[in-house]
């Protein structure tokens, strides 16, 4: 006898609350993830850029590091490995208030920032040298330029490739069910042992992540209309 589809299986409790618990979960991640790894990844970019030699091998040190190392290995360490250097105390108290979600938080916010980080000094060679002379001539500081001057300019170039890293870690949040966290993937998994409906629980699993992917492939691509610069081809354009 071959298998019989039962899509009411999802709306059935308690299905039904972890489905959209999961999903809840997943974007929370992502989009603090995505926060904490726009904010450090602009950051380590400039100091990649840093008149200060040490600044700039640390700045380079930090990108090697996450960049090179797969996320799955650094969530492993994050939730396992990092724990175990911290006192005892505090390593108790981690655990206490969720681990699970907070290393996987830190993790995807540190790998995807060394992305963005390279984004980030790829967009400063796009910006004259003129224009932070000029800036510097003004009597701004070094760390003040960057920010009111070569900050502004830099985002409208490189954020074709922040939506790509927006998507990547969107995807990249299914590996925090390998470290417990309670996430769309985890319920669909676990969904599946408990009713043996492997199709309609890895379907919906599948259509949540294409559906938010689409989501936020449209609100970039707004974004990318208002502030792309005459003349420079959008995510999509071709020559």
């Amino acid at each position: 006898m071959g298998y019989e589809l039962d899509w009411s299986i999802l709306w059935q409790l308690p299905y039904r609350t972890w489905i959209l618990e999961g999903i809840s979960l997943t974007i929370v991640i992502s989009l603090v993830s995505w926060v904490f790894a726009l904010i450090i990844g602009i950051l380590i970019g400039l100091m990649r850029e840093s008149p200060l030699r040490i600044i700039r091998l640390l700045s380079t040190a930090y990108v090697e590091i996450h960049r090179n190392i797969p996320l799955l290995v650094q969530l492993f360490f994050g939730y396992f490995a990092l724990p175990m250097l911290l006192p005892i105390g505090i390593r108790r108290s981690l655990y206490d208030i969720g681990w699970e979600m907070g290393s996987a938080v830190l993790v995807l916010s540190l790998y995807t920032s060394a992305k963005v980080a390279e984004h980030v000094r790829a967009g400063l060679k796009t910006v004259s040298n003129l224009v932070k002379s000029g800036a510097l001539a003004t009597g701004l500081s070094w760390w003040q330029t960057q920010i009111y001057v070569v900050g502004p300019l830099l985002l409208r170039v490189i954020v074709p490739s922040l939506t790509t890293e927006f998507l990547t870690i969107f995807k990249g949040s299914s590996l925090a069910m390998t470290v417990g966290v309670v996430e769309t993937t985890y319920v669909t998994q676990r969904l599946g042992f408990q009713t043996f409906r492997w199709i309609e629980a890895n379907t919906v699993g599948t259509l949540v992540y294409l559906g938010c992917a689409w989501a936020i492939a449209l609100f970039m691509g707004a974004i990318e209309s208002r502030t792309r610069i005459p003349g420079l081809l959008q995510r999509g354009e071709t020559g």
